[in-house]
């Protein structure tokens, strides 16, 4: 059997995952994803696309994706002081921890818990990977040969007709 690779016209399963370089990130950040496209044809980020040309199924690929290219940079404007009796349950905020809480119209507030000081909470409203590289893990779990009508419908679909 020929060996696959991927290559322009190559239907491409993939399973990603982020992780933040040199600290630990949240679970939800670090939860596998997966995605299926036409490489070469539907819209994916010029970085994935340059990392997995060439690869072959079951390959695993990392990649260091740099703030500018991924959530922005660290703003320090984003560090508030808040309150301990505007917060829900004070008794879960822990430095080092990300603390959140819907409230009564359905918005979350979400935070990483910097200090807890007497009677408020020093908070960092920035993404966890602000500022930071963000290492993304790439797994080649499948590759086929795309059919003529996938390709149009692709071809269809970026040029904004569905």
């Amino acid at each position: 059997m020929k060996e696959r690779r991927v290559t322009q016209d190559m239907v491409v399963t993939m399973t990603y995952f982020l992780d933040i370089e040199g600290e630990e990130a949240p679970d939800w950040f670090k939860r596998p994803l997966q995605a299926t496209f036409i490489y070469g044809r539907e819209p994916v980020l010029p970085l994935i696309e340059e990392a997995i040309s060439g690869a072959q199924e079951e390959e695993e690929i990392t990649v260091t994706v740099p703030p500018e290219q991924a959530y922005g940079p660290y703003q320090a404007h984003l560090v508030k002081e808040i309150p301990l009796d505007q917060i829900k349950h004070p008794e879960r905020l822990k430095p080092g921890s990300y603390y959140e809480e819907v409230n009564p119209y359905g918005q979350k507030t979400f935070f990483k818990v910097l200090e807890v000081l007497e009677d408020r909470v020093k908070a960092d409203f920035n993404h966890p990977a602000a500022g930071k590289n963000v290492l993304l893990t790439i797994r080649i779990e499948a590759l086929r040969e795309a059919s003529p009508q996938e390709i149009l419908a692709a071809e269809i679909r970026r040029c904004g007709g569905g």
